[in-house]
């Protein structure tokens, strides 16, 4: 795969050096980057590949990407100040600065955590937003008469699936995972991003809509201390080999055994503040070891392999990491904080 990698950036960048005009660069920018590129099926295939060399490749890629996304952004500069205009235009007339958009803090911190789990061999997939109670609930090991829907009951649509119960929006990315292995075998390294919905009272903590991260090891031998020695090193590479983490004890009906994994406040240095409830802690994530009935119901024989999960809130790591102290200013729209950043 290295050598075919290697000469698909020979390949894009003897293309984007013939390429003079617009059109000729945005098709170019299509064949090489697109959905449909051969980039984007060779990143695909990364999950067949050895553990060994899940991460070197996956590095090879994103050099890749990064060099073809230069040289585009290169010749794009150079074709517009090669345009020439027809229209008259006054020279003396004051520059009006345009204004410029950038990446919201969360997509840029969501961006950090994939680079991070890439380079350490996971595969990165996307779902609906808007699921069945099947793949929300029932198949992550969560029946209708299961009293922790309660707390994670949600927003319904007027639409219904096949078996005529309501569509809800999702309320974890969990169900991607379900998805996914319909089309996947262990052993599988996934991490799911993206946003959810839940019935939260609104405060400096939570919202009703924020951005989750999942992830899912499956394989032969899996077990709870590569859960931890994982969460750890990862937290570790985001904030620094200082961090302070511990673990509790916790119930998720889709994994057996379950736990919380907390981090010391980095807004208040653990002497406690508002964010964190004047605890000094700030629940992080959960985790635990997949339940045999949801491995079944991936398709996966629990006497064959185990696995582990864990779900991340973006929402709130970000504001650990850039020092917001209110989750509620990420979606205000407000651009005095979003020029922040």
């Amino acid at each position: 795969m290295k050598k075919r990698l290697e000469q698909l950036r020979k390949d894009a960048l003897a293309a984007f050096e013939k390429a003079t005009d617009p059109a000729s660069i945005q098709k170019l920018e299509t064949q090489f980057l697109g959905r449909k590129a051969e980039l984007a099926k060779l990143s695909k295939e990364m999950k067949a590949l050895a553990s060994a060399e899940r991460p070197l490749v996956g590095k090879l890629i994103n050099d890749i990407k990064k060099d073809i996304s230069d040289i585009i952004q290169k010749k794009k500069s150079v074709s517009k100040s090669g345009t020439q205009s027809s229209v008259a235009f006054d020279h003396t007339l004051p520059g009006i600065t345009p204004v410029v958009g950038h990446v919201h803090p969360i997509i840029q911190f969501l961006e950090k955590i994939e680079d991070i789990f890439t380079t350490m061999g996971y595969e990165v997939v996307e779902g609906p937003e808007l699921e069945t109670q099947e793949y929300n609930f029932d198949l992550l090991n969560v029946p209708e008469d299961h009293p922790s829907r309660d707390i994670q009951d949600t927003f319904y649509v007027d639409k219904n699936d096949k078996r005529g119960r309501p569509l809800v929006l999702r309320t974890h990315t969990s169900p991607v995972q379900i998805r996914a292995m319909k089309t996947r075998k262990p052993p599988v390294r996934l991490l799911v991003p993206g946003r959810v919905f839940r019935n939260e009272r609104t405060d400096a903590g939570h919202e009703s809509t924020f951005y989750q991260c999942e992830a899912l090891v499956i394989d032969r031998g899996i077990r709870v201390t590569d859960l931890i020695g994982t969460l750890e090193l990862f937290l570790k590479r985001l904030y620094g080999e200082d961090v302070k983490i511990r673990v509790r004890p916790h119930f998720y009906p889709f994994t057996e055994p379950s736990m919380d994994v907390d981090m010391s406040c980095l807004l208040c240095g653990g002497s406690g503040c508002v964010f964190c409830k004047q605890s000094g802690w700030i629940e992080t994530l959960g985790a635990g070891m997949v339940h045999p009935h949801v491995l079944v119901n991936m398709k996966v024989d629990p006497k064959k392999y185990s696995g582990f999960a864990f779900g991340l809130g973006i929402d709130r790591l970000m504001m650990l990491y850039y020092g917001v102290d209110d989750i509620r200013l990420s979606y205000s729209g407000d651009l005095r904080f979003i020029e922040q950043f």
